[in-house]
């Protein structure tokens, strides 16, 4: 998307054709950068049909604009429903303190509408409140973790990364709940080297809300792989505050 505009529209043009073509009219996006390009191209598409004719032409593609981009947190704050997802509550997370991070992109994707605040987004903090956590207010919740940088300037990103990890380890947080797998990379695998470099004071692992949400539902840590990630979690009903 930074170097060839075209070449970026194409490829998600492939996609978004791909699932049109499988009979889909929704694609949920389970990762803020996949959301963001998707939601992008299948907006840009819809408002320029000389664009959308061209790339076709260029592609051999056919797409009908017909496919609807939804981001994973919105679907399930607004389709499941808050009240839906704490009907199936087996295991409240009572007492779990949680740090929502929603990263720079899952709220922001220019000239759309977008399904929750920008600046200060609450729609995981809801979804996680249904499950019985608590939520925390902090201050890094919309801040970049440095997404690709990690790839090609550590040290950019691990700057960005020990600013959220920091604030959250401060208001106490017992884990930090993500929607991103970059956003989870770049938290998680290398924060046993970074909370040294930047003394952070405690370990915080990073987990997916959706993993969260499988634990107040009754399924197990085992399945949910919880001890993959390099800061193991680990949480127990009766850690809970009745």
């Amino acid at each position: 998307h930074a170097l060839d505009h075209e070449v970026y529209l194409g490829l998600n043009l492939r996609n978004l054709a791909l699932a049109r073509e499988q009979g889909f009219d929704e694609v949920i996006a389970p990762c803020a950068a996949c959301y963001h390009r998707l939601a992008s191209t299948a907006f840009e598409l819809a408002k320029d049909e000389k664009l959308a004719q061209k790339l076709q032409n260029d592609t051999g593609i056919n797409y009908d604009h017909y496919v609807k981009v939804r981001n994973v947190l919105e679907f399930f704050a607004k389709d499941i429903g808050l009240d839906a997802i704490a009907r199936k509550v087996k295991k409240p997370l009572r007492g779990l303190k949680v740090a929502c991070y929603y990263g720079c992109l899952n709220t922001r994707v220019p000239r759309m509408e977008p399904f929750d605040d920008i600046d200060y987004p609450m729609s995981m903090d809801r979804i996680l409140e249904a499950a019985g956590a608590e939520t925390l207010t902090w201050s890094y919740k919309t801040e970049c973790c440095g997404a690709s940088l990690f790839l090609s300037s550590e040290q950019t990103s691990a700057k960005l990364v020990a600013k959220i990890l920091h604030d959250a380890v401060a208001r106490g947080a017992d884990c930090i709940a993500v929607a991103c797998p970059l956003c989870h990379n770049n938290l998680d695998t290398k924060q046993n080297t970074w909370r040294k470099e930047f003394n952070i004071a405690s370990p915080i692992p990073i987990i997916f809300f959706t993993q969260l949400m499988g634990l107040a539902l009754g399924l197990d840590e085992k399945a949910l792989k919880l001890s993959k990630c390099f800061v193991p979690f680990s949480w127990r009903p009766e850690m809970s505050v009745t």
